[in-house]
């Protein structure tokens, strides 16, 4: 690739809900750049971007996938996020390491909920941002209604530099706003087209478009700002330079538009990247790091990926410095580990290209590294010192117990969820000492299925899944006290040990406490750390239906003893029946886990998901607008919750998304004591957990 510059450098994330277009516009831009000789589709699963199985099968992107490219002596390093709710930590990380963020927004569909997602991440960053308005193609196209909507919800600064020539199948160019000229497009999808002036009836658009570009512009340079008030004319080169400040200012956020499938205004959207889009150096320092090759090399893992034929990918961004290939090792900050490097790949879909030496603002592929993980800081021993700011992941949503299929899948298992949490962040997976269930958590329960089928395909594991069970607890209502007398002659040394103790609940969240109220030594001292011993292992399961016993104190007052058959184990055996009586004896009651939940909907669907968390004994807590979505902020019991990812994907058709996380235990609702004494023996029985 010859001397390289961070200057020349244009890396972006393609952002978008799902469907908008962004693996089809990479692959356009593959082949209008000549890196491909034909353009697939997602439908025929043959793009580029789309390479791994699931992708091509389901027709969606699931993984973000790297794209390398030249165009205009310009490297573009090109990242097709997900554009669905239950990949969306790959977008975030995309954008995290993307000097711009491209929002792609479909000119049918317009703004959806993911469309919001990338704007919020955008925004996070402070990255710039460029929108596309797509499908341009499609029948009810309409680039007006959009780009309002674009301007209503998310920013003024998104300003037009280029205009549609005609809509839907009438769609045949683009007007370049900078350049004031027309490119009309040949209708067969070779991405041919021929240059003319701007067509009459979009003179006017044009012109204005230009002149509200050269007023943005010109505000960051305060010259150039006195000059166009005094009514001079502006250069062209002033015009370049001060519109490409204003886009890594965020002051402008250019609006491309075009149509993927039918090639039509993809050329020029490459040739704007590769003039106005901002280098590492027009963005400047990140978290005090400046993107000079003279500075230590550093650099930040954010992907993680399993090759079938090089093994461990980890894909970083170099962030300042240079590094070469050979001879040289790579120092793991966070591990605090140095690594052989074998080789850099500029990757393009699946493919790599051996590069000897990066530079800031690359982004490649490593193969091989044992220590790296998503979040990782990546240095040379003795150089950059310092740790990047880890990459934020949402918080799964949904998830379920996987049961292995035989002995052989469970010896398995432990390698395969290892190597898979490696990749994805978005991902949990947790032994439940209360419940012995293996929970895997993740965004829903499309993202849990591919796990699955990823590692069945990976590494030959076969996984059942059910519901989790809820981790309930038990608490008491009311003050009791209970003797617990234990006492055993059979000849020979015998067992003594009576205790007297007083429980009494406490405030939500107090856990437990022991008091020690003996005197006169009825309980001699030396038997009552067994008392509180005993206390702590039965309150692990208790008497109500087998869940542990919560918020409550046991204040041990009385007892008696024999001077020569009492013994610790016969006071933690009498301590036993007492706690079984008096947590019975004091009015008992189940609590269980309620969540926090934000449901974040098109206003349109605001009744349906409050209607559906009354009926999921939920309460609403509140309600925000955020331009036309609403987010509902609701609290509901988690034995209600876990298909809630289904659920709402099917009442807002897909519109819908949702975080939650735990708040705290409250009483499961009871109306009699009837009521309660079944509701005991069904979680006997049905949860399988003894008393």
């Amino acid at each position: 690739m010859g001397a390289r510059k961070p200057e020349d450098t244009r890396s972006f994330a393609l952002c978008a809900h799902g469907g908008a277009g962004k693996t089809s516009l990479a692959e356009a831009m593959l082949f209008d750049n000549g890196n491909i000789t034909r353009m697939g589709s997602v439908q025929n699963g043959n793009t580029v971007s789309d390479f791994q199985s699931e992708e091509q099968k389901r027709n969606i992107s699931i993984s973000t996938s790297l794209m390398t490219l030249e165009r205009k002596g310009k490297t573009f390093y090109i990242l097709d996020a997900p554009g669905y709710a239950d990949f969306t930590g790959e977008m975030s990380a995309a954008i995290r390491v993307a000097d711009t963020a491209v929002i792609l927004v479909s000119s049918v569909g317009g703004i959806e909920v993911q469309t919001s997602k990338a704007w919020e991440y955008s925004e996070h960053h402070k990255s710039p941002v460029s929108f596309v308005i797509s499908k341009m193609d499609r029948e009810n196209a309409d680039f007006e209604k959009v780009l309002a909507d674009i301007k209503s919800q998310f920013t003024n600064n998104a300003l037009p530099v280029f205009l549609p020539i005609g809509a839907a199948d009438k769609f045949s160019g683009v007007v370049d706003v900078i350049k004031s000229k027309a490119y009309t497009y040949k209708p067969d999808g070779s991405g041919k087209f021929t240059e003319s002036e701007v067509p009459a009836d979009l003179a006017d658009e044009c012109e204005s478009s230009k002149e509200a570009l050269i007023e943005a512009a010109v505000e960051m340079d305060d010259s150039l700002m006195e000059k166009y008030l005094e009514g001079e004319s502006i250069s062209d080169e002033d015009f370049a330079r001060t519109l490409k400040k204003a886009i890594a200012a965020r002051r402008v956020m250019p609006v491309a538009v075009l149509s993927s499938t039918t090639n039509v205004g993809v050329q020029q959207f490459m040739d704007f990247i590769a003039d106005y889009f901002p280098s590492p150096v027009d963005i400047g320092a990140v978290e005090g790091v400046e993107p000079n090759l003279d500075s230590p090399f550093s650099a930040l893992c954010f992907k993680v990926m399993a090759d079938a034929f090089v093994g461990k990918l980890s894909f970083m961004r170099v962030y300042s410095g240079k590094l070469s290939s050979e001879g040289s090792n790579i120092y793991n900050v966070n591990q605090g580990e140095d690594e052989r490097i074998s080789s850099f790949k500029l990757m393009t879909g699946k493919d790599g290209k051996d590069v000897k030496e990066v530079i800031a603002g690359d982004i490649v592929a490593i193969p091989k590294l044992q220590s790296a993980r998503v979040g990782h800081t990546l240095a040379v021993k003795g150089g950059f010192s310092g740790k990047f700011s880890p990459i934020e992941f949402p918080k799964p949503v949904y998830s379920v117990a996987v049961v292995a299929k035989s002995r052989a899948d469970e010896d398995k298992l432990g390698n395969a969820i290892s190597r898979t949490l490696e990749e994805d962040c978005c991902l949990t997976f947790e032994k439940n000492a209360e419940t012995r269930d293996n929970v895997l958590s993740g965004m829903g329960d499309m993202h849990i299925d591919i796990v699955l089928a990823k590692m069945k395909e990976r590494y030959g594991v076969e996984l059942d899944t059910k519901t989790p069970q809820v981790p309930y607890r038990e608490t008491i209502r009311k003050m009791s006290e209970a003797q617990g007398k234990h006492k055993k002659q059979s000849g020979g040394h015998g067992q003594y040990g009576d205790v007297y103790i007083r429980y009494r609940p406490l405030e939500r969240g107090a856990g437990f406490e022991f008091i020690d109220s003996v005197v006169g030594g009825a309980v001699p001292r030396n038997f009552i750390p067994a008392v509180e011993k005993g206390l702590r292992e039965y309150m692990t399961a208790g008497p109500l239906a087998g869940f542990p016993v919560v918020d409550f104190s046991a204040e041990l007052y009385y007892g008696s003893y024999h001077d020569v058959d009492s013994s610790e184990m016969s006071f933690k055996l009498a301590t036993r029946l007492s706690f079984k009586k008096g947590i019975m004896d004091a009015n008992p009651v189940l609590l269980e886990p309620v969540m926090d939940v934000e449901v974040t909907v098109p206003e349109r669907f605001m009744g349906d998901v409050m209607g559906d968390f009354n009926s999921r004994r939920g309460r609403i807590m509140g309600m925000e607008a955020h331009g036309k979505l609403q987010v509902v902020k609701a609290q509901a019991p988690l034995a209600e919750m876990f298909r809630y990812a289904i659920i709402l994907r099917s009442m807002t058709s897909g519109e819908g998304s949702f975080s939650m996380e735990y708040s705290h235990y409250e009483e499961v609702p009871s109306r009699s004591q009837k009521r309660r004494r079944r509701r005991r023996l069904i979680i006997k029985f049905l949860v399988k957990i003894p008393s």
